[in-house]
C-alpha cells in the first residue's frame, strides 16, 4: 500500500467517524465521490464542518449572518417538502454558509457573556 493510499484511507476512516458522532445519514446519493469513493459524510454535513473550519471568515454582521442561517434552511426544508430536489453543491455551499453564519452569532454571544 502507497503513502498515498494509507493517508486516503486513514482520511475516508476518519471522517466516517466524524459522520456517526454527528448523525450524518450517509447516504451515497447525497454525497461527493473521489476517485470512486464515497466520502463518508453527506454533502451538507461536509459543508458544516468545512464552514466550521473557516474561523476568520465567521460572519460579523448579524443580518447576513441570519441569511446565511436561512438560506441553509430554506434549501434543506423546500427538499424535506418535497417541493424540489436539492443538488450537492447547493447543500454544500449552504451547508458552509449555515456554519459561517453560526460562527457569527457564537462568537457574539461568547464576547457578550465574557464581557458581562
Amino acid at each position: 500500500m502507497t503513502l498515498l493510499s494509507e493517508v486516503h484511507e486513514h482520511v475516508q476512516q476518519t471522517l466516517w467517524r466524524i459522520g456517526t458522532v454527528i448523525h450524518c445519514h450517509q447516504r451515497p446519493e447525497r454525497s461527493f465521490f473521489l476517485d470512486g469513493r464515497q466520502v463518508p459524510i453527506c454533502a451538507r454535513c461536509f459543508g458544516v464542518l468545512i464552514g466550521t473550519a473557516m474561523v476568520p471568515l465567521y460572519c460579523h454582521n448579524l443580518l447576513v449572518a441570519t441569511v446565511l442561517i436561512a438560506a441553509m434552511f430554506l434549501d434543506g426544508g423546500t427538499q424535506l417538502l418535497r417541493l424540489r430536489e436539492s443538488t450537492n453543491w447547493l447543500r454544500f455551499i449552504t451547508g458552509i454558509g449555515f456554519a459561517i453564519g453560526c460562527g457569527g452569532f457564537i462568537e457574539r454571544i461568547a464576547a457578550r457573556v465574557w464581557n458581562t
